[in-house]
């Protein structure tokens, strides 16, 4: 059913997809430093579910909205812009969240920008991967394109630092490998 209203408002034309931290990433890192825990989990018990919801999730929600209208603002085009934070199905698990936003990537979307500080999130970091194996054009925040080494090399920097932390790295790891596994000589084309 979801589909087929995205059908109805994109017409047969393709998207831009606006791909921002939601449930994890810079926003969640910092929280997690400043509190002392190294889960959202604890973070959640620490300070409590609606403390959560409003300073990580509605905030990163607000920020992913105010990068899709300027997205949509840098436009000279009537192209739609999907951003994923505002969308929730009851009862969804992660995966099929993860499952729903991969095929809209493969089958709705023409072109995929990454917000600010993408890299630190599960979510960023696995519809990049997604973008690049389906060869979707990518964009940073600024408009200038992602191309997979970049968007590997900045993966592998918040790695880094987020290990050094003593954070959970594993599906940061998981996207990483994913697309450090990818053929060299794939080129995302480069279009806005």
């Amino acid at each position: 059913m979801v589909f087929s209203g995205i059908d109805c408002v994109l017409n047969d034309e393709k998207a831009i997809y606006c791909s921002s931290e939601l449930t994890s990433g810079a926003r969640l890192y910092d929280a997690l430093r400043k509190n002392e825990v190294k889960t959202a989990a604890e973070l959640k018990r620490k300070l409590g579910k609606a403390w959560w919801s409003k300073n990580i999730f509605d905030a990163n929600v607000k920020l992913g909205k105010e990068f899709a209208q300027c997205v949509r603002d840098s436009l000279n085009d009537k192209t739609m812009v999907i951003t994923p934070g505002p969308f929730f199905a009851r009862d969804w698990s992660q995966p099929e969240y993860l499952f729903f936003w991969e095929t809209l990537l493969r089958t709705r979307i023409g072109s995929a920008w990454f917000a600010s500080n993408w890299q630190f999130s599960n979510g960023c970091t696995f519809e990049f991967a997604v973008s690049c194996d389906a060869k979707i054009p990518t964009f940073d925040y600024d408009g200038k394109p992602l191309e997979l080494d970049k968007g590997v090399q900045l993966i592998e920097l918040a790695i880094e630092r987020l290990e050094k932390d003593g954070f959970d790295i594993s599906k940061l790891a998981q996207n990483y490998e994913r697309l450090r596994l990818m053929p060299k000589n794939v080129v995302v084309a480069s279009s806005g």
